[in-house]
């Protein structure tokens, strides 16, 4: 999902949740539900999910979405590693799970 396809969801009311998955310790990745489907953030054209550094640097990116909240995720190293939970690296898996504003 683009950014301004996420921005759009959010208008419509079709948002469900935003969560920030710390991936691999240093990246973070942006899980999106809308209608009950989960999809990553993807860069504009890019067939892959965009990477953030930070979760200031997540909340300059979606200054536009209106939208409260989002949930910071840290999965355990042995679900990043695809070693245990139902998805390896989604925000299901066993984790940490810390609510936080996505506009301070």
């Amino acid at each position: 999902m683009t950014l301004e396809q996420l921005q759009l969801a959010a208008e419509q009311g079709r948002l469900q949740r935003l969560a920030l998955l710390s991936h691999e310790g240093s990246l973070y990745l942006v899980e999106i539900q809308v209608d009950g489907q989960r999809a990553l953030l993807h860069g504009d054209g890019l067939p892959v999910p965009r990477h953030f550094r930070s979760l200031e640097d997540v909340r300059r990116a979606l200054a536009d979405v209106p939208w409260p909240t989002i949930e910071l995720v840290h999965l355990n190293v042995a679900d990043e590693a695809g070693a245990t939970g139902p998805v390896a690296g989604s925000a299901d898996a066993a984790a940490m799970r810390l609510t936080v504003p996505l506009h301070p």
